[in-house]
């Protein structure tokens, strides 16, 4: 069999936490022999999907000029494609609360898949891998009930799709209230460290991780924004105390924060290296973080840590079996016993998050062997 020329529908040099869900998708890919050329393509500007259109990473521009390459048929990454594959980040919320936003009104589904994909369909298949939700912390997902435009969105989505694997128990909720069902794994970026065959280390430092209001957005949820700041330089004293803390920052912001908020202490930052990030994570001991996919990488590593958030991403550590809580809700939980739920787990949790990567890789594996068999020789 030819293996087939897989385009990935990702972020590039934006997100760390994209490229370590992108990377897991391709080792299993590797894993079960489907993987030869790949070409990625940048969301947040659909005219990315155009050869030597790779630069054009403003939205408005892509708008403006991506008709007019899909009409005098530039060739793209989407016609060149084999399989097509949404990568990871949440594909379904729906905030009525705030007027807004709708998963319906993203910026990639019409010009990619309706517009290309759609009316050039073929014998191509189309996958969405580790996609979830994004809504409030505590939703139960019924707020897209009211909500056609996006309940009609989500089942054209599935519909579409050959093969549809969420990462998180509220996307299935929500895709349920669509009318529609899948199966739930945890989030690819687990798989991301044996593509480049990294090791887990000897712990020799506690890592933490802060972003304003616990997340992106609040969503209209009332935060107390000082309040966690504060909250985070309790964590920070009372870790320092343990042993050595570095402040993880994602983005060149996050580290300004961490520079002004807990001066003292070490940061680590290497911009756009999803590479030297998970190195970085393979020495960790444990860690307290608010992004959800440096402790995703952690726990890869065995290295447990407690997620802190405000929106429904933070619960998808709870599919490796460590825990999450609202942002609100630090001062009840209090300082000391989060600290001590993470190094409690430390000579535990290697085991266990090794008996959750094997089963979920197979579950995977099996899921995808069977959908990619329909890729025949061409």
């Amino acid at each position: 069999m030819i293996k087939p020329t897989t385009t990935i529908i990702t972020t590039i040099q934006h997100n760390i936490g994209d490229d370590f869900v992108r990377e897991g998708i391709l080792f299993l890919l590797q894993s079960i022999g489907k993987l030869n050329r790949v070409e990625l393509i940048h969301k947040h500007s659909p005219v990315t999907s155009v050869y030597g259109r790779e630069n054009l990473r403003n939205l408005r521009v892509s708008r403006l000029v991506e008709p007019l390459f899909r009409l005098i048929r530039s060739r793209n990454r989407i016609s060149d494609a084999d399989i097509l594959i949404q990568s990871g980040a949440p594909v379904y919320w729906c905030h009525p609360q705030t007027n807004g936003p709708h998963c319906a009104d993203n910026e990639w589904y019409d010009p990619l898949i309706r517009k290309r994909f759609m009316n050039d369909r073929r014998a191509r298949l189309f996958l969405n891998l580790a996609g979830g939700s994004c809504q409030r912390y505590h939703s139960d997902g019924s707020e897209i009930e009211n909500c056609e435009k996006c309940k009609s969105y989500i089942r054209e989505f599935f519909d579409t799709c050959d093969l549809t694997i969420l990462r998180d128990e509220l996307a299935r909720k929500m895709l349920n209230h669509a009318g529609r069902d899948t199966k739930v794994l945890p989030c690819t970026s687990i798989f991301a460290r044996d593509r480049f065959g990294i090791k887990p280390e000897p712990g020799e430092f506690i890592v933490l991780n802060f972003m304003e209001n616990g997340g992106h957005y609040t969503f209209g949820q009332e935060i107390d924004g000082k309040r966690w700041r504060n909250e985070f330089i309790s964590i920070a004293q009372e870790a320092s105390r343990i042993g050595h803390v570095v402040v993880a920052c994602h983005t060149p912001h996050e580290e300004a924060l961490a520079k002004a908020i807990v001066p003292n202490l070490e940061r680590f930052l290497v911009p756009n290296n999803h590479i030297e990030f998970m190195k970085f994570y393979a020495h960790a001991k444990w860690g307290i973080m608010n992004r959800v996919h440096g402790a995703f990488m952690m726990a890869s590593f065995g290295k447990p840590s407690i997620v802190i958030g405000n929106d429904s991403r933070a619960k998808m550590i709870e599919n490796l079996a460590l825990p999450s809580y609202y942002v609100n809700d630090v001062s009840r939980v209090g300082v000391e016993s989060l600290i001590d739920q993470a190094r409690s787990r430390c000579d535990s949790y290697p085991e266990q998050i090794e008996e959750i990567r094997q089963s979920s890789r197979q579950a995977y594996e099996n899921e995808l062997q069977s959908v990619l068999d329909k890729v025949l020789d061409k």
